[in-house]
């Protein structure tokens, strides 16, 4: 089984993402899919990450009050892990 987290959230300035993105590889976070789409004046940051706890995740979000404004949250999934031989 892999945990992953699914990261939304909502900035100012387009420019708070690569610091978001450096905070989570600080983490030891692994960053595999990254959207950045404007909306409302700001920008709304999607992320999905894997290789830190749920804890962690939600502790991340929280910590982010200075760079994200408005709606924040982290949604966890547990996954199994697809066989080595997989579409082969």
């Amino acid at each position: 089984l892999e945990v992953q987290h699914e990261l939304l959230l909502s900035l100012k300035h387009w420019q708070s993402a690569a610091t978001i993105m450096q905070r989570l590889a600080d983490e030891g976070a692994e960053v595999y899919a990254l959207a950045l789409n404007p909306q409302a004046g700001g920008y709304v940051l999607r992320c999905k990450v894997r290789a830190i706890s749920p804890s962690r995740a939600r502790a991340f979000v929280s910590d982010l009050d200075v760079l994200a404004v408005g709606a924040a949250c982290v949604e966890h999934f547990i996954l199994a892990k697809a066989p080595a031989h997989a579409g082969a």
